[in-house]
């Protein structure tokens, strides 16, 4: 097996195996007790599958909805989101795979020496993110030197952040010694930032809160998981079946109520698979940094792991009942948008992740920071559909029927590499012509 099929597997295995794989091979060094550290490895391994196959579930359950907000819209899109299909195509046979991994490797080693960042990355599924930028733009210009270089700066911006915001994680999560080096979701971080400036700026904004701890509190029962799940999920039935709930009233209403009762059982057990995560994941993240404390350096280090160890808490999901389905209707309306959401919609709650966290909880900020930030991933993506699309024709791979070009949300939605692009945009528009 070649190098890059070795990657190519390991990448495909995803988040759920790899990380509790090599928290399990880390942690041998640091809890000698491997009875411990492998059920410590087991809870994280069932949590992150737990809530991996929650939010699928999740996301689908939102789908009716967002065909209807499509059926009844006149937008019409000439670029499709196939989600993860441009990303496997463009980066699995690249042969600079191998090139980009060590590279970002010894960029994170070497900025760990250096002190520009104190984040350990881990995470090795999100490397998908560093092999796709660096093979695009190789894909392009066909010189190595450039694709690894792109990929290079995209990771050493991506550590930096991680360590700016990782505090951010251990306040408002409780985990302490976490990064989220994930190019696509943590580059948001900054807008979000923003967004809660400008709100502290302005006196009348900046006392305006609205936590989702306060309101359970006055809600009351009304806001309990199963209680409030149940009403959300009833009213989306019924908004997605208002076009003939008159003419026919009992089969919706009891579409709504069996829609009611799946988003009330989803919202009971994400909490549970959050549960299950921290069960094994605080212990063995501690074990760990007292490990590097004590033997190592005693400077504050950081683990970096995937943003699905943060998606799964209550405010980021009830904020994704809503933004996920604005998303879609947002693209029917904004102008310079014409990329149809797709597949990767299930990014959005990632991206949301770093909505919530800057904004400390707040839902009032959290939702305007994501209506900020959604315009400019339907943008970017409708902007790189073009290059997506010459990697398809350059290749010779068919193209989705009734659509010209291709295009991936989650691929793009990374807006540091896409202002990178904007500046050797020049350079690559000589190897396209």
């Amino acid at each position: 097996m070649t190098t890059g099929k070795i990657l190519t597997t390991i990448i495909e295995i995803g988040p759920v195996v790899i990380i509790p794989s090599m928290l399990f091979v880390i942690c041998l060094f640091t809890i000698r007790n491997v009875l411990k550290n492998f059920l410590n490895c087991l809870f994280i391994f069932l949590g992150f599958l737990s809530l991996s196959i929650l939010l699928t579930i999740f996301v689908n359950f939102l789908g009716p909805l967002i065909n209807t907000i499509i059926i009844n819209s006149a937008r019409q899109y000439d670029i499709i989101d196939t989600g993860w299909l441009v990303t496997e195509i463009v980066s699995f046979d690249s042969p600079i795979l191998l090139h980009i991994f060590l590279t970002v490797i010894g960029i994170n080693i070497a900025m760990l020496f250096m002190r520009f960042t104190r984040t350990i990355n881990i995470d090795l599924w999100n490397y998908w993110n560093f092999f796709m930028v660096g093979s695009l733009i190789f894909a392009v210009t066909g010189i190595r030197w450039i694709g690894v270089l792109v990929a290079a700066i995209v990771a050493a911006i991506t550590f930096v952040l991680s360590d700016i915001y990782a505090h951010y994680i251990g306040s408002y999560y409780g985990l302490k010694g976490i990064s989220n080096p994930q190019a696509q979701v943590i580059c948001w971080a900054p807008i979000s930032h923003l967004v809660n400036t400008v709100f502290n700026k302005i006196p009348l904004l900046k006392r305006a809160h609205l936590f989702y701890e306060e309101v359970q509190y006055r809600l009351g029962v009304i806001s309990e998981p199963m209680i409030g799940g149940f009403l959300i999920g009833f009213i989306i039935g019924l908004l997605t079946r208002y076009r003939t709930l008159l003419l026919d009233p009992w089969p919706n209403i009891l579409y709504s109520i069996l829609n009611g009762g799946k988003l009330s059982i989803i919202m009971v057990l994400l909490p549970r698979s959050v549960n299950i995560l921290m069960k094994g994941l605080v212990p063995a993240i501690e074990s760990i940094r007292t490990f590097i404390r004590k033997k190592i350096t005693g400077r504050t280090i950081y683990i970096g792991l995937d943003s699905l160890v943060l998606v799964g808490h209550p405010s980021v999901i009830s904020l994704s009942v809503i933004i996920i389905p604005l998303t879609v209707y947002l693209s029917t309306l904004l102008p310079g948008n014409r990329v149809l959401p797709g597949p990767d919609l299930i990014i959005i709650p990632f991206i949301l992740v770093w909505a919530v966290i800057p904004s400390r909880g707040d839902l009032l900020r959290s939702f305007i920071a994501a209506v900020v930030i959604i315009p400019f991933v339907l943008w970017i993506t409708t902007d790189m559909g073009q290059l997506f699309t010459n990697f398809f024709l350059k290749n010779e791979i068919a193209l989705p029927e009734g659509y010209s070009q291709v295009s991936t949300i989650g691929g793009s939605s990374n807006i540091f590499f896409w202002a990178l692009l904007q500046i050797v945009k020049p350079i690559l528009n000589l190897f396209l012509q």
